[in-house]
């Protein structure tokens, strides 16, 4: 058997970075884009039957049946500032949750489940001209080189919460 001298004390290929630690669940809505940390996000549904509750609030699209809960299907176009066309039946929608509250936030589509490594405060410095519903952001992260705003999902189930007539939550045995 031969070896190339030096061959035993060369040294292990350095490791590649670290991967990053955080995921963000990209989605698309009334053409802008947005993320949300996958620990909030738990599922994507097609919602096909839904039931409309009288005197909802009007970002109320409904309540669905998911697996035996009944799920209240949100559209949070108004509360990003964004133009509000009424969804149409076979509604998309992200399953977020905080803590036991639970709600379906309808989306147009979903771009997938991408890493990220830094949150750029919502209004840092270096943010302060982007536009972007800072008042329901955790900050801003980069995609492809675009940057996105990382909404707070606990923000904006806190901001539907007060008026939300029906809340899907989770019951201790």
């Amino acid at each position: 058997m031969t070896q190339t001298p030096g061959a035993m004390n060369a040294s292990p290929p350095a490791p590649s970075a670290a991967p990053p630690e955080r995921r963000a669940c990209l989605f698309a809505l009334a053409g802008s884009r947005f993320a949300v940390d996958v620990r909030s996000a738990r599922e994507v549904v097609l919602f096909e039957e839904i039931t409309a509750v009288p005197l909802a609030p009007r970002y109320l699209v409904g309540v669905a049946d998911l697996r035996g809960t009944v799920m209240p299907i949100m559209d949070i176009r108004a509360l990003l500032g964004l133009p509000e066309p009424r969804p149409a039946r076979g509604v998309r929608a992200l399953v977020v949750r905080d803590g036991g509250v639970q709600a379906a936030l309808v989306v147009d589509t979903v771009l997938g489940l991408e890493p990220f490594d830094d949150v750029v405060p919502a209004d840092g410095p270096t943010t302060a001209r982007m536009r972007g519903p800072r008042p329901l952001m955790a900050g801003w992260i980069q995609w492809a080189g675009e940057t996105l705003a990382l909404l707070d999902v606990p923000k904006i189930l806190a901001a539907l919460r007060p008026s939300m007539p029906a809340v899907a939550e989770e019951v201790s045995p």
